[in-house]
């Protein structure tokens, strides 16, 4: 972390502040909605509503940051953060609640495409998975308190100061975001080889219509499971808010451990096999789950498959970066993004009419399945490291 430089400092604290106020509701959410009597269906039909507005704009949001800069990108996700969770606490309706937090929602599809390409700008093609597992410690390290926080202050104080809290570090955000400078591009070598200017020209199509498929296939079983499993261990394991809470703090803590690690693995030994080696154990963890009733196991089990799928997190960012020049890199990752948070829309429809008409378990078993296609999908990708790459910024003091 200390090799840093000032801009991704302020980038690490303001990434650390949209993961602490979205793992504050985000993860008990569907807690709140039945608290508001919604059923399962219906909150499947929320979280898939939010989604949806998030991936219907993931894709402009990379298209844009080219035209109007990551800096302002930036500053409108925290804008638009801020206030739905000042308001959803006033509203006594499920419905009500909705359309609020759907721009919570669509705040973080403006945050993600500029975050990444910041990061991806700062890095060479030797480092760029291990900068990108530094960079990505922001996002364990808020879920790692932010979800047992905000149990206990559910427990202890109600909703309506989880979600204040939550509003109230989206606008102390805004000193480090307004700090933030976008640098220029420098070239790091020139290239003489003509360039497709647009991601459906057949040297980018195959390679991002593979990518988008392979991370919806990975957000669908993993939408599932985030969505049904508050409802689960409350309902069918008797637990707690609070108890609730450590399931997430769990999976935080085991992926602030291999950030790095993963990411340092991928450049070393190369991004593909690094992202197989990850996924492959994923359905057997989730195919397992109806046969155990400890739930200590479980919280073992759901820590170790959400710790797996986080480990590629680093090796896909930095494939992607590795395949499409740097102006194209912000539609590349609207695109990734977009496969992203389609999962997260179609995962918690599925897992909510499962768990309603056909029983607690099989939204977990649906998951599996869908973890499963994800392995042929990521045998497909092809590494390509470094090729293709024309200029970028380097950081002075990036690792």
């Amino acid at each position: 972390m200390m090799g840093l430089d000032r801009n991704l400092w302020l980038l690490f604290a303001l990434n650390l502040a949209v993961g602490f106020s979205n793992q504050l509701i985000g993860p008990l959410f569907p807690l709140y909605l039945e608290s508001l009597s919604a059923s399962e269906m219906e909150i499947g039909l929320v979280v898939s509503l939010a989604s949806v507005a998030a991936t219907a704009l993931m894709l402009p949001s990379g298209l844009l940051i080219d035209r109007i800069g990551k800096k302002r990108m930036l500053l409108m996700s925290v804008v638009l953060s801020a206030a739905p969770p000042a308001i959803m606490p006033s509203m006594g309706d499920w419905r009500m609640v909705t359309p609020f937090y759907m721009v919570f929602n669509v705040a973080f599809s403006f945050f993600v495409p500029a975050r990444m390409a910041m990061i991806a700008e700062s890095a060479t093609p030797q480092n760029r998975a291990t900068l990108f597992g530094l960079m990505n410690m922001a996002w364990p390290i808020s879920g790692i308190v932010a979800p047992t926080l905000s149990g206990y202050i559910v427990d202890s104080f109600g909703w309506g100061l989880s979600f204040y809290v939550a509003g109230g570090i989206m606008v102390v955000s805004l000193l480090p975001t307004l700090l933030l400078s976008e640098g220029e591009s420098i070239p790091l070598e020139a290239s003489d080889k003509p360039r497709d200017s647009s991601l459906l020209g057949p040297k980018y199509l195959g390679f991002i219509v593979l990518f988008f498929v392979f991370h919806l296939a990975m957000t669908t079983g993993q939408g599932g499971v985030n969505t049904v499993l508050p409802i689960f261990l409350k309902n069918q394991m008797g637990l707690s808010t609070s108890y609730i809470g450590l399931f997430f703090t769990g999976s935080s803590v085991l992926t602030l451990v291999t950030q790095v690690p993963s990411g340092w693995l991928a450049d070393r030994y190369g991004r593909k096999r690094m992202i197989v080696a990850c996924v492959a154990p994923i359905p057997l963890l989730y195919a397992v789950w109806p046969l155990i009733d400890n739930w200590v196991v479980l919280l073992v089990l759901n820590s170790v498959a959400f710790g797996l799928w986080s480990m590629t997190w680093p090796a896909t960012l930095a494939l992607l970066s590795d395949h499409v020049p740097p102006e194209l890199r912000g539609s590349a990752f609207g695109v990734r993004m977009t496969g992203v948070r389609l999962g997260f829309t179609v995962g918690p429809l599925i897992a909510g009419y499962l768990y309603s008409v056909k029983g607690s378990m099989a939204p977990f078993l649906v998951s599996a399945a869908s973890y499963l296609l994800g392995i042929p999908l990521a045998l497909l990708l092809k590494e390509k490291p470094g090729e293709g790459l024309t200029e970028t910024r380097i950081s002075r003091n990036a690792p």
